[in-house]
């Protein structure tokens, strides 16, 4: 029921010269949803908007630890200093935001409501992700880009104008570090770009031995060596609307490959004709490697059929010897398939995608992340972060407390980046859409998925200049297999 009532005074004089204002006990349609959310002291500033019929739009933010902040536009602009300053003053309390909305003259006043303030920081400089168009038929507008999340500010790493024709694919620093970081350009003109303090170098990782480039990779924590998958990518396009696209591979092996001269760690039960192995990752410690694994079925006629179990490697670092490989998730059995095991970088974690069947979950609607306690082995789906739609590439912060994801939730087509975050005991707080200005116009207007993304530590540093010569000069570095 509607009822007047006395406003905050900041906020009285504001709105009384405008026209009378209603009280509704009622939370407000806000976008994005951040009603209830955690959030970093220092993180960007989390602007919102109302309803489009809505002209004006009045908060005050009030934290339990003191400080306040007033703002009035089209959307709530909360400058980035002083909010800055208000999240840290409140780190480990709240924040309580009154709204008031204009529309057709008349003022409407909402139930506050609570945003938390996490105290637990979130010190890395930033994100990357790579922007892609969901059309799935060309590469005119694709990049690697960062963010530094406690601005607005974006910049790319290299796009697709440099290396026109080539399929940039995952990216991927050692453990957040961007001095180690790598990127693979699939294409007739494809190598895996190799950055380390600042020198580069396009290593051709196909052999005589191999079905060709490593594709998803993963660092080992000494930085010596680098896992990788090598499989050929094809799509397949579902009849009906429930799920347009699939991608699967042809075929997966697993190698790893030395950096120090670039040789090739090829295990025969890592490169079976009858399986696939994928998604490999190297534990904090760097003594185990995480991967799946599925018996291959003829695709894309049964593609359906391919499930992959979670499976485990151990790894001697002086040696680049493998150990015995043990199952740690049959999900097969369980008609389910595990895609990208990302342990916690302090060790105490492991989440991972589970879906239907395959090992691409960005397709797939009931694709969602699961958490195991790799102290006692227990697994659960992260119910406090799942939604009805994909979740998928995930990633932690550098110090395990604040993980990232990609999720379709918003309108089921195109990919954003989340962020949560995790206590000691696993459990996770709400998630939310990485923060722009004035979010409703970006997010609507934008016409590109976010994919892939991970957290640094720093700022990528990548020289573009000479990258088109260099790409296009095909002079590689060319791995060999290690006797």
């Amino acid at each position: 029921m509607k009822r007047w009532i006395p406003l905050l005074a900041a906020l009285l004089t504001v709105a009384a010269c405008k026209g009378s204002t209603s009280y509704v006990d009622l939370l407000p349609d806000i976008y994005p949803d951040y009603i209830g959310v955690t959030v970093p002291a220092g993180i960007a500033p989390m602007d919102f908007n109302l309803p489009a019929e809505y002209d004006r739009v009045l908060v005050q933010v009030t934290g339990s630890n003191g400080g306040s902040l007033k703002v009035q536009g089209k959307w709530a602009r909360f400058p980035l200093r002083a909010w800055r300053k208000l999240t840290g003053q409140n780190a480990g309390g709240t924040l309580q935001f009154t709204v008031l909305g204009r529309k057709d003259g008349q003022w409407t006043q909402w139930r506050d409501f609570v945003m938390y303030v996490s105290d637990a920081p979130l010190t890395d400089y930033g994100v990357t992700y790579r922007k892609i168009a969901p059309g799935y038929t060309t590469y005119s507008r694709i990049g690697l880009y960062q963010r530094d999340i406690h601005s607005f500010q974006e910049e790319p790493i290299i796009e697709s104008t440099l290396t026109p024709g080539q399929c940039m694919n995952c990216h991927t620093a050692n453990a957040t570090d961007p001095s180690q970081f790598l990127f693979h350009l699939r294409g007739k003109h494809g190598a895996t770009l190799v950055q380390q303090d600042g020198h580069r170098e396009w290593v051709t990782t196909k052999t005589d031995s191999t079905l060709g480039n490593m594709a998803y990779c993963y660092w080992h924590p000494g930085g010596r060596w680098v896992a990788g998958s090598i499989n050929p990518v094809r799509q397949c396009f579902w009849t009906g609307d429930q799920q347009p696209i699939e991608v699967f591979d042809t075929a997966s092996d697993l190698v790893v490959m030395d950096l120090r001269d670039h040789s090739l760690i090829v295990d025969p039960r890592l490169t079976t004709e009858d399986w696939l192995e994928s998604s490999p990752a190297f534990t904090p410690d760097g003594k185990t490697l995480y991967f799946c694994k599925a018996k291959a079925y003829d695709v894309p006629r049964q593609v359906d059929s391919i499930r992959y179990d979670l499976m485990r490697v151990s790894f001697d670092a002086e040696t680049g010897a493998f150990g015995e490989i043990e199952t740690v998730i049959p999900s097969s059995g369980n008609g389910r398939s595990v895609s990208f095991p990302r342990p916690s970088y302090d060790g105490r974690w492991l989440m991972y995608n589970e879906s239907d069947f395959g090992v691409f979950p960005i397709d797939h609607k009931e694709a969602d992340l699961w958490l195991m306690d790799l102290a006692t082995g227990q697994t659960r789906p992260i119910d406090e972060v799942n939604s009805p739609l994909s979740e998928s590439f995930h990633n932690w912060s550098s110090d395990s407390r604040w993980f990232l994801f990609s999720s379709r939730r918003d309108d089921g087509l195109y990919v954003q980046v989340y962020l949560a975050s995790i206590d000691e005991n696993g459990r996770c707080t709400k998630p939310f859409v990485l923060p722009q200005r004035n979010p409703r116009k970006f997010y609507h207007d934008i016409m590109q998925s976010y994919n892939a993304p991970d957290f640094t530590n720093a700022r990528v540093r990548f020289d573009t200049r000479g990258v088109y010569r260099e790409v296009f000069s095909d002079q590689r570095v060319q791995a060999t297999v290690k006797p």
